[in-house]
């Protein structure tokens, strides 16, 4: 058996990392997202376990950290800068990506009521299989797999590493009604890496392309946040949207740190031919947001998933390096 037919359906169908909750995956998104944010800092990490049901899963791992930097010091322009990483890995053999990345931001004023940046990403992966591990035909002795039995296979674990670079734009602001929208488009794979673990010329990381964006309406209770996100990689398609709606809990104080308020969001999200996601998100103190989704397969794996895609946690830290609040007596006294 041929190793590399064994591993090509992985490559083919699967070459990029992808989440449910795209919208709380900035620097997997697009590159100029790095530094888009009120806060000063951002801190992200995703897990994604999916499949389980169908054998060995695909686990995926995912963490980030941007800043935007000079942002008052260069009237009304800043710097993002963004570091990301993750490990996704599937199936006995293990096979997987490993991959950091480092986006830089240049973020420029439109007017007093949007921003437009470009961002460029540069990074380095690795791809990896644990062949050794695998189990043979010539290891069935007729009743079932016996270990003991050679394999009649000279196999070794393999790895490649590779260079990578991707390019973005992004538009966000809020319109004149109040409503906040943010929407951009990406390129990955500038450089269309070869990554074949045996030394072909065939398998290489076909360029990516993105387009997505987001809104923000506020209802007199109900927040909502429609969002969308399509790709496209060779002759692979992902179309995902769907909505959040949350509502605040509590009050905030504009002036004073003694009270700052809580959100709770519900939502449903539909990948084209593939899966219904719901989601819930919660938000604490406007600073921390824990997100967990569960994709209900609905496409042709059906049969065999029993309808169970993938479960997937986020949790995204957005803080100031200062509060302009002033801390009440009570609470400096704690």
């Amino acid at each position: 058996m041929h190793i590399g037919l064994m591993l090509a359906p992985l490559t083919v169908a699967g070459q990029d990392v992808h989440f449910s909750q795209f919208f709380n995956a900035p620097l997997v998104l697009d590159p100029s997202l790095a530094g888009a944010i009120d806060g000063d800092q951002r801190l992200g990490l995703i897990y994604r376990d999916q499949w389980s049901s169908a054998g060995s899963p695909f686990r995926t791992y995912a963490l980030s950290y941007d800043l935007p930097l000079l942002r008052g010091k260069m009237d009304g322009r800043y710097l993002g800068v963004g570091l990301s990483a993750f490990r996704d890995k599937a199936g006995k053999s293990e096979f997987g990506d490993t991959k950091v990345d480092l986006s830089f931001t240049y973020g420029l004023k439109l007017g007093d009521r949007s921003m437009l940046a470009f961002g460029i990403q540069s990074g380095y992966g690795q791809r990896s299989a644990m062949l050794s591990g695998l189990r043979w035909d010539s290891q069935f002795n007729g009743a079932g797999f016996d270990p003991s039995l050679g394999t009649n296979e000279v196999v070794a674990d393999q790895n490649t590493s590779f260079l990578d670079m991707a390019a973005g734009v992004s538009w966000r602001g809020v319109f004149k009604g109040g409503t906040e929208f943010q929407v951009g488009a990406a390129a990955f794979h500038l450089l269309q890496p070869n990554v074949s673990l045996f030394g072909s010329d065939r398998d290489v990381l076909l360029r990516r392309y993105t387009v997505h964006g987001g809104f923000r309406f506020q209802g007199e209770k109900y927040t909502w946040k429609p969002q969308f996100f399509g790709t496209q990689q060779g002759a692979s398609q992902e179309i995902h949207f769907g909505t959040l709606v949350g509502r605040r809990l509590g009050q905030d104080s504009r002036f004073t740190t003694d009270k700052t308020s809580n959100a709770f969001y519900l939502g449903c999200f539909y990948r084209w031919a593939d899966a219904v996601v719901p989601m819930i998100q919660f938000e604490y103190k406007r600073k921390l947001v824990i997100g967990m989704s569960y994709d209900v397969n609905i496409s042709r794996l059906r049969a065999s998933t029993n309808m169970q895609g993938g479960f997937e946690v986020t949790l995204q830290w957005i803080g100031a390096f200062s509060d302009e609040r002033v801390d009440l007596p009570n609470q400096r006294a704690k």
